[in-house]
C-alpha cells in the first residue's frame, strides 16, 4: 500500500494545521486502462489502558442518513455500471453493528471503580477523520465534475479509529438485558457540523490486532468490484446489454 504518516489537514474553524496519524491507499488493486477501484483508509490511533465502548445501537428510521454512511465518488457521471452495482448494499450502508454513542472507561485512582467519560482527544480524532474524509471527497468531486472523462472510477474513503486496547459494545441480549461484549470491529454514526451544515460520517473502530485483516478484506472486495466493472464494460463495448 501507499502509506503517508502524519498527514497535514487544515482545521476549517481555526485555520491551523492539524495532523492525521495515517492515510493509506491500495497500490495493487484493480487498475487497468478502463477502470479503477480503490479505498483510501484514513486513520487515527489511540492507545487505551481501559476499554473503549460503543453504545446505543442505531435503529433504522426514516430519518437515517444512510447515503452518508458510504463515502465514495465515481466517474463518469452516467456510469452504467451503477445499474448492476448496488453500492450502499455492498459497502454496508446499514444498521448492523452500528452505534450512535461512545465512551471510554477510566479510573480516577487505583482504588476507584471504572467510570465512563467522553474524552476530548477522542472526539478530536473523530472530528479530524470526518473532516479530512469529507474534504478529500469534495476535492475528488470538484475536479471530476470539471471534466468529461471516459475513465471508469470508483473511489472510496474509509475513516478508521484504531484502538490499541480493548474495544467493547453495549448490546441487548435475547431477554432485552444490556451487556458488554468485546468486539474487533464496531461502527459509530458520528454527527457533526460543517459550519451551519449538519453532516454524518460512519467511523469504524478497529482493534489494532485486527486492522490488517480488516483492511485486506476491503481490498479483496474492491478487487472483486473492479473485476466486475471491467467485465461489465467489455460487455457494453461488445454491444451486450445487462
Amino acid at each position: 500500500m501507499f502509506v503517508e504518516p502524519n498527514v497535514a489537514h487544515r482545521d476549517p474553524r481555526t485555520g491551523k494545521s492539524r495532523e492525521l496519524d495515517l492515510v493509506a491507499e491500495d497500490a495493487t488493486g484493480c487498475f487497468d486502462l478502463r477502470a479503477a477501484v480503490k479505498t483510501t483508509f484514513v486513520m487515527e490511533a489511540i492507545n487505551n489502558r481501559f476499554p473503549v465502548v460503543l453504545l446505543t445501537e442505531r435503529p433504522s428510521t426514516p430519518n437515517s442518513d444512510f447515503e452518508s454512511y458510504v463515502k465514495f465518488g465515481y466517474t463518469p457521471k452516467n456510469c452504467s455500471f451503477l445499474r448492476s452495482f448496488h453500492v450502499y448494499e455492498e459497502k454496508q450502508a446499514d444498521w448492523q453493528n452500528l452505534f450512535s454513542q461512545y465512551c471510554s472507561l477510566t479510573k480516577k485512582n487505583a482504588r476507584d471503580e471504572l467510570m465512563a467519560h467522553h474524552p476530548d482527544d477522542m472526539y478530536s480524532s473523530l472530528l479530524k477523520l470526518a473532516e479530512y474524509t469529507e474534504a478529500e471527497l469534495d476535492n475528488f468531486l470538484g475536479w471530476t465534475n470539471a471534466q468529461e472523462s471516459e475513465y471508469w472510477r470508483f473511489f472510496f474513503w474509509r475513516p478508521i479509529l484504531v484502538i490499541g486496547g480493548q474495544l467493547m459494545v453495549c448490546v441487548a441480549d435475547e431477554r432485552g438485558e444490556i451487556e458488554l461484549q468485546e468486539c474487533s470491529v464496531g461502527r459509530l454514526e458520528f454527527n457533526w457540523h460543517d459550519g451551519e451544515e449538519r453532516k454524518t460520517t460512519v467511523v469504524e473502530f478497529v482493534q489494532e490486532q485486527h486492522l490488517l485483516g480488516h483492511i485486506e478484506s476491503i481490498r479483496m472486495q474492491d478487487q472483486d468490484i473492479g473485476r466486475r466493472m471491467s467485465e461489465f464494460r467489455d460487455r457494453i463495448k461488445s454491444g451486450i446489454q445487462e
